[in-house]
């Protein structure tokens, strides 16, 4: 019996060995170092580094930071590959794709007040040969556990959503301040999500199809649409954004857009444009309307500064009485322009007329001078050959009565032989014989 024992915990030792040195891989925590102490000074630039290493190349790395709002306020961030980051209300992501075993990552914020302030890295995930690893507590992470402990199904069997043509699975969410972990059935999945304590809105934390992004998302139940969960303060209001409701009140000269938030996602807004002619041109500057619900469910549009990434409620009523009274201003002006092109369409039309006019007198009076013209050379066709015929008689009588007394005067030597002295006495003989005397036959 007692070898039985001995034989029995050798085989355990051994066990417990080859376990030790064939059936455990030991992952090789990534590191995270950078500042968490900042001096702040007011309407001033300021700046914080960060480093992330690991003993492999990494795939994907994503950092996340927070800061006191009273103090900062985010700016911009760089650093790493296909660098991404965005920020506000309190929060920054930074994330790259490094390829690397080190990558730097640096933020800017600018200083609201006089002090010293801390930074805390609140989360840091790095992808190592396609497995996901906390960079703070040197955990994988690519499956997760429910509250009993026992893990989750895979990603298809998940609720899903595309945004900018990556799929992105519901995951667990993250506790928030003000909500509550709920279950609710999204795309006919029994999913967890959390419901604020007060308001009827919920909020889905999402995963990326690669890992790369984890954020929370507003859910509409209505719609089934999903946007970016941003809380910012407007005076002593906080506001979460929300989908615009269907027939929601779009103010005067505002057009829907999509204000671009991150590097990947985008929030449905409204933009002022310019009416020029028929044309409509949105404005320059980066303000944009944004519909949102406070603390007290009330919804409205706030004006949204893109750039001081500040935040306030739109007066919809002032802006209105404004248009109106703008759009009075152009309705004269509209009608003093018709008014204006009428009378001038209206010169133009008797201009027009007159000039038609014009132009048909001109053309019957060339007309009646060609009629005129070609009348009077035929009446004078008609006229000359009466006047040749009695030319020519004249110029026929001049001509004979010319030629017999020219030959008769100028040329009687040439018709009259020369008498000889018995031709004398035979001519007279015979002009005697023609003479008759009719009185005598009587």
């Amino acid at each position: 019996m007692r070898n039985r024992k001995y034989l029995s915990g050798l085989a355990g030792f051994l066990l417990a060995g080859f376990l030790l040195c064939f059936g455990i891989t030991a992952v090789a925590a990534p590191s995270v170092e950078g500042d968490t102490e900042l001096t702040v000074k007011a309407g001033e630039t300021v700046s914080a580094e960060y480093t992330i290493t690991n003993d492999e190349a990494m795939e994907s790395v994503t950092l996340t930071l927070s800061y006191d709002r009273e103090f900062l306020t985010y700016m911009s961030g760089s650093g790493g590959n296909n660098f991404s980051g965005n920020g506000g209300n309190g929060s920054v992501q930074l994330s790259s794709r490094p390829g690397e075993k080190e990558t730097s990552f640096s933020v800017r914020f600018q200083g609201e007040a006089d002090g010293d302030t801390a930074l805390s890295v609140t989360a840091c995930t790095v992808t190592v040969n396609g497995t996901e690893i906390d960079a703070l507590s040197g955990d994988t992470v690519s499956s997760e556990e429910t509250e009993d402990g026992t893990e989750t199904e895979e990603d298809e069997t998940r609720a899903s959503f595309v945004i900018d043509e990556r799929t992105f699975y519901v995951r667990r969410p993250d506790d928030l301040e003000g909500f509550e972990s709920v279950h609710l059935d999204i795309q006919g999945i029994d999913s967890r999500v959390l419901k604020h304590n007060t308001l009827d809105l919920y909020v889905v934390r999402l995963r990326s199809d690669n890992g790369s992004y984890r954020d929370n998302f507003v859910y509409n139940p209505e719609t089934g649409n999903v946007i970016p969960f941003v809380q910012m303060e407007s005076g002593t209001d906080e506001v979460i954004f929300i989908e615009p409701e269907e027939g929601v009140h779009v103010p005067t000269r505002y057009t829907p857009v999509n204000l671009g938030w991150g590097p990947k996602y985008e929030l449905p807004a409204l933009k002022h444009v310019i009416i020029d002619g028929v044309d409509e041109i949105q404005d320059d500057t980066n303000r944009y309307l944004i519909y949102g619900i406070n603390q007290d469910g009330e919804k409205a549009w706030y004006s949204f500064d893109y750039d001081k990434s500040s935040l306030q409620l739109f007066d919809d009523v002032a802006y209105q009485g404004e248009q109106n009274y703008i759009l009075e201003l152009e309705e004269k002006e509209i009608g003093l322009r018709a008014d204006a092109s009428e009378q001038a369409q209206r010169y133009d039309r008797n201009m027009a007329k007159r000039l038609y006019t014009i132009l048909v007198l001109i053309i019957l009076l060339v007309v009646l001078l060609n009629v005129l013209v070609i009348m009077y050379l035929r009446m004078r066709r008609m006229q000359m050959p009466e006047s040749e015929e009695d030319d020519e008689d004249d110029a026929g009588e001049s001509a004979s009565n010319s030629y017999v007394t020219g030959n008769l005067e100028e040329n009687e030597s040439d018709f009259c032989e020369p008498l000889r002295e018995g031709d004398e006495d035979e001519e007279e003989d015979e002009l005697e014989l023609e003479i008759i005397d009719l009185d005598e036959d009587e």
